[in-house]
């Protein structure tokens, strides 16, 4: 009898825990601004990883987590910085289960170096400030998104004094929780195997093509495509704007003076157009684009029907993170980070937290590159492979 009862205590679920210091990754939903959002204001979050132990999915990807602004400081004059401080109390575990949590924000996309604390509080940094002809240079993580100038006129000279920038957050952006307390899940005596693989479509066979754009006259290849996409040009176009990807405007005499603009002010400028590339001698057929704390940083990526039978789509996928200005050019062009691959993950995941599209696997298209130079002569790294996402019907977006 003892030895039965040992043999059932053995087979009881035991709770799961998850130490402090765990990193959960996060995306906002919602724009976050110090100074504007007042201490207590509801902040809203959706998980972009899954937190895995002893190769056992414990919580899913692309669920929610709940918090709260803690506190709230808008940038003020003679370059006071703001001041942003953020707490999650609430993570969705399951689909409609939540677990109380304490957790502070430990990383976030668009942050400055040293501007965010152990403790979770985001600064602005400081404008400096500074008579004629000196530059006011604005170091903060969101000093290049709005700030004001003053201009103030006195008998000496001429001085301009800019406020210190409010922290904003923005919707889209990357960012992580820290856990500082232990998490404690009851074990439902089951495992969700991290290494699953489903079989979510069979990948169509594709014709011979050389897996990147080129400029117009096809004398100069450019970027690689890293990104297939299997589904109807309505499915990418609902997919992409379920986690907030902007269609990007055709290029224009107005839209680039937008831009022009928008870059010298160092202000976002919205739907902004991307410059042509093409393949087989075609523009890019669609493009989409995830606009960040000024013109000059932003998510994008162009993309060009391959197969129309099969509805198969292929993509260049990259970041931009400067703006490069050439007076023969009519329109400028962006500086991009080299390690495409970033982008071509960060594209997976936000298709598959839009609810509409899922990662069948990652291939090696023939003649893929690991390292070349666009159509600009900039450096991009890569190790080859490009990832397949089936897109499906989702309706509505799906993204809280």
């Amino acid at each position: 009898m003892r030895i039965i009862a040992v043999a059932l205590l053995a087979l009881v679920p035991t709770d799961t825990v998850i130490p402090a210091g765990t990193h959960i990754p996060i995306r906002f939903v919602q724009r976050v601004t110090s100074g504007k959002d007042t201490v207590g204001t509801p902040v809203l979050v959706q998980t972009m990883g899954a937190v895995v132990r002893d190769s056992c999915v414990i919580v899913p990807p692309y669920l929610r987590a709940k918090g709260h602004v803690v506190v709230s400081k808008g940038g003020g004059r003679f370059g006071r910085h703001g001041l942003l401080g953020l707490r999650f109390d609430s993570l969705e575990v399951r689909s409609g289960r939540w677990a109380a949590i304490s957790g502070l924000l430990d990383t976030l996309e668009y942050a400055q170096p040293g501007a965010l604390t152990d403790s979770g509080l985001v600064s602005s940094g400081k404008t400096s400030v500074g008579g004629v002809g000196k530059k006011l240079v604005p170091a903060g993580v969101a000093a290049a998104v709005d700030i004001a100038a003053v201009p103030v006129a006195l008998l000496g000279g001429f001085s301009l004094i800019r406020r210190g920038p409010p922290v904003r957050i923005l919707a889209g952006e990357i960012g992580g929780i820290r856990l500082t307390e232990p998490l404690v899940i009851p074990d439902e005596g089951r495992c969700d195997p991290a290494a699953a693989h489903h079989e979510l479509a069979e990948l169509p066979a594709l014709p011979q093509f050389v897996p990147r754009s080129a400029n117009r006259g096809g004398t100069v290849l450019g970027d690689p495509f890293n990104v297939v996409l299997l589904g109807s040009a309505t499915a990418i176009d609902s997919a992409f704007r379920g986690v907030g990807w902007i269609r990007a405007q055709k290029p224009s005499v107005l839209a680039v003076t937008k831009e022009f603009t928008a870059a010298i002010a160092s202000r976002p400028a919205m739907s902004a157009p991307v410059s042509t590339q093409y393949f087989e001698g075609r523009p890019q057929d669609l493009a989409y684009e995830l606009p960040g704390p000024n013109v000059r940083i932003r998510h994008h990526i162009r993309i060009w029907l391959l197969d129309t039978l099969a509805l198969v789509w292929v993509g260049a996928a990259n970041k931009d993170v400067g703006v490069i200005f050439k007076p023969w050019e009519p329109q400028a062009t962006h500086r991009i980070d080299a390690h495409i691959d970033h982008e071509r993950d960060r594209i997976v995941r936000d298709l598959e937290a839009s609810g509409c599209g899922d990662l069948v696997d990652y291939m090696t298209i023939p003649g893929a590159v690991t390292a070349a130079r666009n159509v600009s002569g900039q450096k991009i790294v890569s190790d080859g492979r490009t990832a397949v996402v089936r897109l499906r019907s989702c309706g509505a977006a799906t993204v809280p």
